[in-house]
């Protein structure tokens, strides 16, 4: 007997969760120019109506790719959260992590690819706001939070957050997706060492 018009399999789950790797896999990797469906489709081993089964349409499976993409993050996230001795410390800490996450793991194609897609797309713009922006600043607001001598005024901590996060994520879009890296060479370890420095000293004040 044929299955209902619109009725799951039984395993639609571990299906849908099979795609959704292949599928980050391939936003990780590719050319950042926001793929078509037909694209996706074709990275994933699989037809267009396959996809629209399991995410509706394109908006649906870039939003399954950004849960994904947070979900991988979340043991780099609950590592960066844990306090420090200090406030110097924790921006020490934070920039060791990140810094190994820019140079070896996927943190900036990451990044690039929710921005690309949440500002072409409202829904999607939430989505990476909700899944990657957002607790990665939360992370390092957990972390000064616990940390001795951190300001402890939630506008202080987004702040704080933001000032420690955002010149990693410009300097790595700079040098990994823009050509900075043979046009604008900057020094990463020297400009993560003025950054720990300054924003230690200023979170200790």
């Amino acid at each position: 007997m044929p299955r209902p018009v619109g009725a799951r399999n039984h395993d639609f789950k571990e299906k849908r969760a099979a795609l959704v790797d292949a599928l980050t896999n391939f936003a990780l990797e590719a050319d950042l120019r926001r793929p078509s469906l037909r694209q996706f489709a074709i990275a994933a081993d699989a037809s267009e109506p396959t996809l629209r089964h399991y995410f509706d349409d394109r908006a649906g499976v870039v939003v399954a790719i950004l849960e994904n993409i947070g979900q991988r993050g979340t043991p780099i996230w609950n590592t960066i959260s844990v306090p420090a001795e200090s406030p110097m410390e924790a921006v020490e800490q934070y920039y060791r992590v990140a810094d190994a996450g820019m140079r070896f793991a996927n943190f900036t194609r990451a990044h690039a690819f929710g921005l690309i897609e949440g500002i072409a797309d409202e829904t999607a713009g939430k989505a990476y706001l909700k899944n990657m922006l957002e607790p990665a600043l939360t992370s390092i607001m957990d972390k000064l939070r616990g940390s001795p001598g951190s300001p402890q005024s939630v506008n202080a901590l987004r702040a704080a957050a933001l000032a420690i996060m955002s010149p990693l994520l410009i300097m790595s879009i700079h040098q990994g997706l823009l050509g900075g890296d043979t046009e604008a060479p900057i020094d990463a370890e020297a400009t993560i060492g003025f950054l720990q420095s300054w924003l230690g000293t200023a979170l200790s004040a």
